[in-house]
């Protein structure tokens, strides 16, 4: 890996000051893991630039290295930088909490079941080509949810449009198509599609994310990627009963499957 440089990102800043400020205090990266809460390891891959830093980690470090809001302030200045809506992290560290994710998307295939390829090009428009990678890195890395041994419930609605529409190219396209099919097989991941002649929906995309004893948890998309995280609530609890009136105008989970399967092959 290149020489960290504060002076070229926000994200090059934080890297640079977490191991500044860990190598004043005398600390190796087991040491700093096991005061925040996380594996030397991690601690490891953060400093490389391997895996994403969270509002956890950094809440802990400004506690621990008493500079309060440092660390944690950093994070919505990173997120703009590389082009994520603000709050999506947050969403994210509750995300990989849920026992429960049940989503519906109007506009593309959701991010958790996205190929490499298809999150490329659908992150590449109107973006940086250098902060492309990072974008890719950071949807990919969310899927890891998906492979541990414990993995959430996953129930997505897809309009059928997403189906058909283009990304990238026609293998790239069909390639996610394959990986829904792949994923269908999971015993933990349902795909509805929601066919062309159901009636519309005021409800632009959103997720609704469900603890074991916890009350619910939203995500509401708007235009251009943006969000917001919904706490416990009203809106919550109309979005958890929207989500199932959508459901029932589902094709079931065999005549989605078929759906899937023959617009991937006529493509």
């Amino acid at each position: 890996m290149s020489e960290i440089d504060p002076m070229t990102s926000a994200h090059d800043f934080y890297i640079f000051h977490m191991k500044r400020y860990r190598e004043a205090a005398g600390l190796s990266q087991e040491a700093l893991g096991g005061k925040v809460g996380y594996t030397g390891k991690m601690v490891g891959l953060v400093e490389t630039k391997k895996r994403r830093f969270n509002t956890k980690m950094s809440v802990a470090m400004d506690r621990l290295y008493e500079v309060p809001k440092f660390f944690e302030a950093m994070l919505p200045r990173i997120a703009e930088e590389v082009g994520l809506p603000p709050g999506f992290w947050e969403y994210v560290e509750e995300e990989v909490r849920a026992s429960q994710i049940r989503m519906y998307n109007q506009n593309y295939i959701p991010g958790l079941l996205q190929t490499e390829d298809y999150a490329r090009a659908v992150v590449k428009a109107g973006r940086r080509p250098d902060r492309v990678g990072e974008l890719v890195a950071t949807r990919m890395e969310r899927q890891e949810v998906l492979r541990r041994e414990d993995p959430p419930s996953v129930v997505v609605l897809l309009e059928e449009g997403v189906l058909r529409k283009m990304a990238g190219t026609p293998e790239v396209t069909r390639q996610q198509l394959s990986h829904l099919l792949m994923l269908i097989r999971e015993p933990n991941i349902a795909i509805y599609v929601i066919p062309a002649n159901a009636q519309v929906f005021p409800e632009s995309s959103f997720t609704v994310l469900s603890f074991d004893n916890e009350p619910d948890l939203g995500y509401e998309e708007s235009v251009g990627g943006r969000g917001r995280l919904l706490e416990p609530g009203p809106h919550v609890t109309e979005l958890g009963v929207g989500f199932e009136l959508i459901r029932e105008s589902a094709l079931a989970a065999a005549d989605s499957e078929a759906l899937i399967r023959s617009v991937m092959e006529a493509g």
